[in-house]
């Protein structure tokens, strides 16, 4: 197989995972969200949420959980940046989310739903044949808060 062939396989693994990221977090599929992280790797969503970095299976999945549990949501991702070094990557992909909390849960005071855009800034690895996320930072650019719906 040639190197630029390896490199277009490698590039479509990378963001074939992000695709599985946004499907997951949607479903609420946490086993398999949780496969695409490595053990250690580090969750960054301070800007949306105020807590600090947290690394660790359980602590990613405690925080997007608790953010996501009593939302229906939709992530969408676009135009992936792909820096590839052997078997490390890193990557910039533009974001778009909307999140519909059931009434009374909204953690933003008189919200219903954001919708938002930014990106996710992540550092991917390899690891046994197989890409993981290693390190994700969500930087938001916009986010509007809708209120309750008038009934």
């Amino acid at each position: 197989m040639s190197d630029e062939l390896a490199r277009l396989i490698d590039y479509e693994a990378i963001r074939n995972v992000k695709a599985r990221y946004c499907r997951f977090l949607d479903t609420k599929d946490w086993d398999g969200f949780l496969s695409l992280f490595t053990p250690d790797a580090v969750l960054d969503v301070e800007e949306d949420t105020g807590n600090p970095p947290m690394s660790g299976h359980a602590a990613i999945l405690e925080q997007v959980r608790s953010a996501v549990i009593d939302a229906r949501s939709a992530h969408q991702i676009h135009s992936s940046e792909i820096d590839l070094r052997g078997d490390e990557a890193d990557m910039i992909t533009a974001m778009q989310d909307r999140v519909v909390w059931a009434p009374g849960k909204c953690p933003i005071p008189g919200g219903h739903s954001i919708t938002g855009f930014g990106h996710y800034t992540e550092r991917y690895v390899r690891r046994d044949g197989q890409w993981k996320i290693a390190a994700l930072k969500l930087t938001r650019l916009y986010v509007e808060v809708h209120p309750n719906p008038v009934v």
